[in-house]
């Protein structure tokens, strides 16, 4: 439900976007997103099982040369990412809720962002205003047991 209804927000289909999946899971958000015209997708993910069902799921699409997997703690691989210079126009980002990385991963974000870029974080409750201060909010939508919060970074337009 909440990946459609970011898709919704971004008008079905993108245009050639640089896409990141933090804490990507199975990297369904990622292969959704390159599926409907990203150029390119990066998916970070610590859990080992996951790892391989992302690797398969993105193999078994044909998207697996579009999509770079990174293995390990997500703060860790948004430092890699951003001393590799990489900046990207959305980026998904669907922490386990009890983990609690939402603000660590939130305060590595920046560095890694382009002009315009647009964030999309799942929370259980919603992003509490702490963990805003800094961002633009676009919007904040409960979907079904989820809430989905839009930012941005100040200086971006929508």
């Amino acid at each position: 439900m909440l990946r459609g209804a970011v898709m919704s927000m971004l008008g079905g289909f993108l245009s050639g976007e640089r896409v990141l999946d933090v804490c990507a899971g199975t990297g369904a958000v990622a292969l959704e997103w390159l599926s409907r015209g990203a150029s390119l997708a990066v998916a970070l993910e610590n859990d080992p099982m996951a790892l391989d069902v992302l690797r398969a799921n993105a193999k078994h699409v044909r998207l697996d040369g579009q999509l770079t997997v990174m293995a390990g703690d997500a703060v860790q691989q948004l430092a890699k990412l951003a001393a590799d210079g990489r900046q990207f126009d959305l980026v998904y980002v669907d922490p386990p809720y009890d983990a609690e990385l939402h603000e660590a991963i939130l305060a590595a974000l920046p560095r890694v962002l382009a002009p315009g870029a647009q964030v999309f974080i799942e929370t259980r409750n919603g992003l509490p205003e702490s963990l805003r201060i800094g961002w633009t909010q676009v919007t904040q939508r409960r979907y079904g047991g989820g809430w989905l919060d839009r930012l941005q970074w100040p200086g971006a337009e929508p």
